[in-house]
């Protein structure tokens, strides 16, 4: 079983190429597990406050949900986002690494990475609120996926051209078979 993550800043297309893509495989997803979260959250009284401990229980969840449709994916499965995206994000909010997290995340593999590019317009949906740092966040994940030497391609232009591009090195991985 391949296993695809997409991750990058808010308001990439992550989720919409996410299923786009498990459309096309024909295979299971996994929707980011840290906005239905923070959804929840927001329900019963979102606060700015955030702590090391919420940010460990979205990283396992997103895991444990990743381990579950991979039991019944087909050839590939499609992660909205991970536990290295969680630890990004953990510093947005808490300002320093967690160490708990990226122990998570260097558990965590996956054949392929896909960054989606920050270049189109930013979207308010009610629930994102990071537009301010999008350009960061973005610098931190080629920093990370680079530095861990994780197998990552960075998709950019229209959601089309994202798609094509994306088909064809999931394409690669899978006629590759390892």
């Amino acid at each position: 079983m391949k296993r695809v993550c997409i991750v990058g800043a808010e308001s990439t297309g992550k989720t919409t190429l996410a299923a786009r893509l498990a459309e096309h495989y024909r295979t299971n997803w996994v929707p980011e597990y840290g906005r239905e979260y923070c959804v929840d959250k927001w329900k019963n009284g979102y606060t700015d406050t955030w702590t090391t401990g919420e940010f460990i229980a979205i990283a396992l969840e997103q895991a444990r949900r990743e381990d579950e449709a991979a039991r019944t994916a087909n050839r590939v499965l499609i992660c909205d986002t991970d536990a290295l995206a969680t630890s990004i994000w953990h510093e947005r909010y808490i300002n320093r690494p967690s160490p708990e997290v990226v122990a998570i995340a260097g558990r965590r593999r996956y054949d392929l990475y896909l960054l989606a590019g920050d270049e189109i317009p930013y979207e308010q949906d009610g629930v994102r609120d990071s537009g301010h740092v999008r350009h960061w966040m973005q610098q931190r994940f080629v920093e990370e996926l680079t530095a861990s030497k994780r197998p990552w391609t960075l998709l950019a232009g229209s959601l089309a051209a994202r798609l094509s591009l994306a088909v064809n090195l999931i394409d690669g991985i899978l006629l590759d078979g390892r």
